[in-house]
């Protein structure tokens, strides 16, 4: 088994020889001093098993694609919702509009036109009079305090 241990550490063996190791290393009739081999040979013997299929060295980039593509979906059905909601509104308010708008009416004569401008000329005036009624205290309190400081 030295010799056979010796010519493999060379690379002088063949594909029998080998096998003929890895069956020793993979026995239960080791020697303890070729014990410290074993670990060696049984981890080639993993080696080729996940050659032989069970071994997938894209498996992180695959699994890495899938979750960026879940994502990507994601974000697309979010946009696509977002996108139907926003048209949902535009249409909904178009049509809301059109049967809410006011008739505002006309006047026959340019006359009574006037006449309602006038008056509601008039309704304003009166609340913005008021209003400033009520600005009257704080008038008073601007002038008490530009005297005091010598503001004025």
């Amino acid at each position: 088994m030295n010799d056979l241990l010796e010519k493999y550490w060379n690379g002088n063996t063949t594909l029998s020889d080998e096998q003929v190791l890895r069956d020793y290393f993979s026995s239960e009739n080791v020697t303890p001093e070729h014990e410290v081999y074993r670990s060696l040979f049984q981890t080639f013997e993993l080696e080729q098993l996940e050659e032989e299929g069970s071994f997938d060295a894209f498996a992180k980039v695959k699994h890495k694609e899938t979750l960026e593509n879940r994502a990507n979906r994601r974000t697309w059905k979010g946009l696509a919702i977002a996108a139907g909601f926003a048209l949902l509104m535009t249409v909904g308010g178009n049509y809301y509009n059109q049967q809410t708008q006011p008739d505002l009416g006309t006047y026959e004569t340019p006359e009574e036109a006037r006449a309602a401008a006038m008056d509601m000329l008039e309704l304003v005036s009166s609340k913005f009079n008021k209003g400033r009624q009520n600005m009257a205290p704080i008038n008073t309190l601007d002038n008490k305090t530009a005297a005091v400081f010598n503001l004025k």
